[in-house]
């Protein structure tokens, strides 16, 4: 064993485990994985440079662009809307037209921006048909997965193992190469859901619900501490503000600016600006307290001056979003959003003490508290993802024809081969963009970067792993394991092996690293690839028994009030059906034929 061959398999390991302990993101882990690999001269730079010019690359980055167009003129959005007249108003009504709706437009738009569309409008249905969000949000992710199994671009994951595999001297995929297995797993799934799976999902209470426990509408509005108050002096928790009914004090303002620290520490001074919530009923009480007047005096109707409507909305951080590991501290939401954050859900857990010490990740849900403008303005901002349906900027529905036009004809052009997909979807990119369905800002904001590098971090680890002959050697330890089973069985062994995987790392991690070893398994059985390239694209898009596995079931995690063990309970039992539908198709459609 060469000790390059010992770098890359340590440095894969490394990678690895760095991954799973998640306090770097994976798109710093793989690109620094790139730098070692330059660093000590596994690659030169050529070679290591060439992958920022992959075809994979740069498909994936204009595709998310065409997915913006399709957003931003609303066409996903129409159809999420077709859900609004569903008749009954059982979870089982919802689900028999959401799922195959969700599932086809997914295998032509990537999952996320489709999850990012559906979810608010999903929510907003279940609160109109008196069902809980988290009997919907989990098949709502799990159909978008459906679909991304059946199409090339159905999902980035099936591009990366395109690449892959070029890479290692195969025939890249056709577009609609699996679609028939694709189709036949999503209908198994949705038949799963519809018959099993929604007797396993949760009546899960959201964040918002829980806090508010069903108390009367609750107001913003603000009291002054004016001149001779006994308040003058005293920390807030000496007075008798905090055990009033109904209300809370979420900040104190102080010559326009607003005190740092827990708010039940500050002493209190004159001409302090007390920003609280309550209801009605309270405001006569807060009123009454010697030395604190409303801001501004004045009588109290159902909209008096100084006291607004609060509102109160969840709001989850997306995945390219500017606060992700900032605290909230340091993020300042009251002077940057207007808003203040009441409570945050993470991973099953709803954090309400030492807020301001807390470091925002990518799925984070929040419960957002501002005025209704404030509110507003946040819909199209792309920190957050906001779970409440309300008024945002109007879709150009005028250029929706065209959005729909340009996906329709890379994917028509692809298949026929007129093209290489790469190509078309470059021409298309720039079309969306000329024809206004986009501005030139919107789309570069629209590609997810992180995903870019971290796929260019990890081709790189691909491309070291082929050429140091780390994937032969790892074929080879493989096939020792399971290949006297035969070939069957090693197919088998490799879809497990990779959903079991892409569980705990990222898809495009797994799909880059176990594509060539499934290619050399084959070739030492003397069998043809192409089933084995076909098990690991299904393998690595199929993740449902984690919230971590995959992007749209983090972004569901924290608005459905899930806990950990609810994608366990609905999601493994799915693992376990895709994995025997896999043995049993993929060698129906790809026959095991000898290969020479």
């Amino acid at each position: 064993m060469s000790w390059h061959l010992l770098l890359v398999l340590l440095l894969m390991g490394a990678t690895f485990a760095t991954m799973l302990w998640e306090k770097l993101s994976l798109d710093l882990v793989a690109m620094l994985a790139l730098c070692a690999l330059l660093g000590f001269g596994v690659l030169t730079p050529e070679e290591a440079f060439q992958v920022f010019g992959n075809d994979a690359v740069i498909t994936i980055a204009c595709l998310f662009v065409l997915s913006a167009a399709l957003e931003r003129t609303g066409a996903i959005e129409i159809l999420g809307r077709r859900l609004n007249r569903i008749g009954g108003k059982s979870d089982l009504a919802v689900l028999l037209v959401m799922l195959p709706l969700v599932a086809f437009v997914s295998a032509f738009v990537n999952n996320t921006p489709v999850v990012v569309v559906f979810l608010p409008i999903m929510i907003s249905l279940a609160a109109r048909r008196n069902l809980r969000p988290s009997r919907l949000l989990i098949p709502l992710s799990y159909a978008s997965i459906f679909g991304g199994c059946c199409t090339l671009i159905g999902t980035s994951t099936n591009l990366v193992v395109s690449a892959t595999a070029v890479k290692s001297g195969q025939p890249p995929l056709g577009m609609f190469e699996f679609t028939r297995v694709g189709v036949l797993m999503a209908l198994a799934g949705v038949a799963y859901l519809m018959l099993v799976g929604r007797h396993l999902l949760p009546q899960r209470e959201t964040l918002a619900s829980l806090l508010q426990g069903g108390t009367s509408k609750q107001y913003l509005t603000e009291a002054v501490v004016v001149a001779g108050s006994p308040l003058i002096g005293r920390p807030v928790a000496e007075t008798p503000l905090p055990s009033l009914p109904n209300a809370r004090i979420l900040e104190v303002v102080r010559s326009s600016e607003t005190l740092a620290g827990p708010v039940r520490e500050i002493v209190l001074a004159q001409g302090d600006r007390l920003r609280l919530t309550t209801v009605l009923s309270s405001v006569m009480e807060i009123k009454g307290l010697k030395g604190l007047e409303i801001y501004p005096h004045a009588n109290l109707g159902l909209e008096p001056i100084g006291l607004q409507k609060a509102l109160v909305v969840e709001s989850v951080i997306g995945p390219d979003s500017e606060l992700i590991g900032q605290t909230i501290q340091q993020a300042q939401f009251g002077r940057r959003y207007g808003v203040l954050i009441l409570a945050l859900h993470r991973r099953g857990v709803n954090v309400r003490e030492n807020l301001e010490a807390v470091q925002l990740r990518f799925g984070d849900t929040l419960l957002l508290e501002g005025t209704e403008s404030a509110i507003n303005a946040l819909r199209d901002n792309r920190d957050f993802l906001l779970l409440a349906d309300v008024p945002h900027t109007p879709p150009r529905r005028a250029r929706m024809g065209v959005a729909i036009a340009a996906i329709s004809l890379v994917v028509a052009l692809s298949t026929l081969n007129v093209m290489p997909i790469a190509v078309l979807a470059v021409i298309a990119a720039v079309g969306v963009v000329l024809a206004g369905c986009l501005s030139a800002e919107e789309a570069y904001a629209s590609i997810d970067w992180s995903i870019l590098f971290l796929i260019i971090g990890m081709l790189s680890l691909g491309v070291a792993l082929d050429r140091t002959h780390g994937a032969d050697l790892l074929a080879r330890v493989f096939i020792r394991g399971v290949g006297w089973l035969g070939p069957h069985a090693v197919l088998s062994a490799t879809y497990l092996v990779t959903t079991v995987l892409t569980e705990f790392l990222s898809s495009k991690v797994v799909a880059v690293l176990l594509t060539p070893i499934a290619i050399n398994s084959a070739l030492m059985l003397h069998v043809s690839p192409r089933p084995f390239i076909i098990a690991v694209a299904l393998g690595a898009s199929a993740s449902f028994a984690t919230p971590i596995g995959h992007q749209v079931n983090t972004l569901v995690y924290g608005a459905g009030g899930y806990q950990f063990r609810d994608f366990i309970k609905v999601g493994a039992p799915l693992n376990l059906l895709f994995w025997l539908l896999a043995t049993f198709l993929i060698p129906l459609f790809w026959p095991l034929t000898v290969h020479p």
